[in-house]
């Protein structure tokens, strides 16, 4: 796997390359000559990319944009098809190679998502529309997530009982290959797992995912406080 410096230097080097305008066209994203920047959307905000590449919420500017939303932004508008949304749900296991990542989106993002939410469907609820979710007959409770402008996501979950633990799963829309390589939608499943769990604050961080070896940091989640 490429180092976190060198995954999101890779993307920018390749983002300086290419034509803004064309990025925006395949991307679903908008470019905005006179400022030379994009406007994307991404898992509840609008983010701004400029030409030299820097990322920054339109929302909130000063706030420092956690390094694997800006990776995932970066990589998005360099390697989209351009192709839309097929409406067909697929596992994670159904992606290109998806087993050799399967067992860490388990880890990293279906199981913290499941314990932090038991007994909790509907402040899942409030957390999933407060990114843009909208309810899908799944489950106990599902949603779908316009996590970029041509991946929708979906979370489903069962809460538990006293003989089931609650569990949860995620899935992408089959054209989601076509737009990052599958160890990139990993990490877009466990960053809109991480930001559901932000909601609960920082009470329930033991329940955050652990990304790359490092408790997350529930503030740098954007938790709607």
């Amino acid at each position: 796997m490429c180092s976190p410096l060198s995954a999101f230097t890779e993307a920018r080097e390749q983002f300086l390359r290419l034509d803004k305008e064309e990025m925006a066209r395949r991307s679903g994203a908008v470019y905005i000559p006179e400022q030379d920047c994009l406007q994307i959307y991404y898992l509840g905000h609008v983010y701004a990319v400029s030409g030299r590449g820097q990322v920054v919420m339109v929302d909130d500017p000063q706030r420092e944009v956690p390094y694997n939303d800006r990776t995932l932004i970066l990589q998005y508008l360099v390697q989209s098809s351009g192709l839309p949304p097929r409406g067909r749900w697929l596992s994670f296991l159904e992606l290109p190679d998806g087993a050799h990542h399967y067992v860490p989106l388990q880890t990293d993002a279906m199981q913290p998502l499941a314990r932090a939410f038991t007994g909790r469907a509907a402040q899942l609820a409030v957390a999933a529309r407060a990114l843009g979710g909208q309810p899908l007959a799944m489950g106990d409770t599902a949603f779908a997530f316009a996590a970029l402008p041509k991946i929708p996501l979906a979370i489903v979950f069962w809460d538990g009982d006293e003989e089931f633990p609650a569990r949860s799963n995620i899935l992408y829309d089959a054209v989601a290959p076509t737009h990052l390589t599958t160890a990139a939608l990993w990490v877009l499943g466990v960053e809109l797992a991480a930001k559901l769990i932000a909601f609960l604050g920082e009470e329930n961080a033991s329940c955050s995912v652990d990304w790359l070896g490092g408790a997350a940091d529930t503030g740098r989640h954007g938790a709607g406080k």
